[in-house]
């Protein structure tokens, strides 16, 4: 999918916060967990509204975006609507996360994902043709950030490494 780019790094497991070393290893993990399930949802939030915005009238896409990716993956995005918009392109479909592994670390996250894109795409917006159509495998790390105001995960960069997963 052209409609963003950017870099990410590093992969891992979930472990629990310093805050909860003292915990029960139960509790420490049932947050470790909370914690994985809120990023997780975050980064699929993330590929819904991406995939949906550009439907809105123009003047929605920045709170619509904002609501689930901060800067620098923000504006990146917002850019590549526009361009495409420019350029008589739309967006169709839905892709799936398959998400391979979350590392938390404070208020960042990095996810690596297998993304089945292959039911989404570029279409003409005049005509609704395909134009492009994603592949079933599609290697994704993306970065995240806690916001402190009211403690959501927003996607901060994403990137596709190319390559298999």
């Amino acid at each position: 999918m052209v409609l963003l780019v950017g870099c990410g790094g590093g992969a891992g497991q979930v472990s629990p916060s310093a805050s909860n070393l003292s915990a029960p290893p139960q509790a420490a993990s049932s947050a470790g967990q909370d914690e994985r399930a809120a990023v997780e949802a975050a980064y699929s939030a993330f590929w819904s509204r991406t995939l949906q915005t550009d439907d809105e009238p123009e003047d929605t896409w920045r709170a619509a975006m904002a609501a689930v990716a901060v800067d620098p993956q923000l504006t990146t995005t917002l850019n590549a609507m526009r361009a495409q918009k420019q350029a008589g392109i739309e967006v169709y479909g839905d892709v799936t996360a398959r998400i391979q592994s979350v590392q938390i670390d404070g208020a960042s996250a990095i996810v690596r994902d297998c993304q089945d894109a292959s039911r989404t795409g570029q279409a003409d917006s005049t005509t609704g043709d395909p134009k492009t159509v994603g592949v079933p495998r599609n290697p994704v790390s993306a970065d995240l950030k806690r916001d402190s105001s009211d403690g959501r995960w927003r996607v901060a960069k994403v990137a596709f490494p190319g390559g298999t997963c």
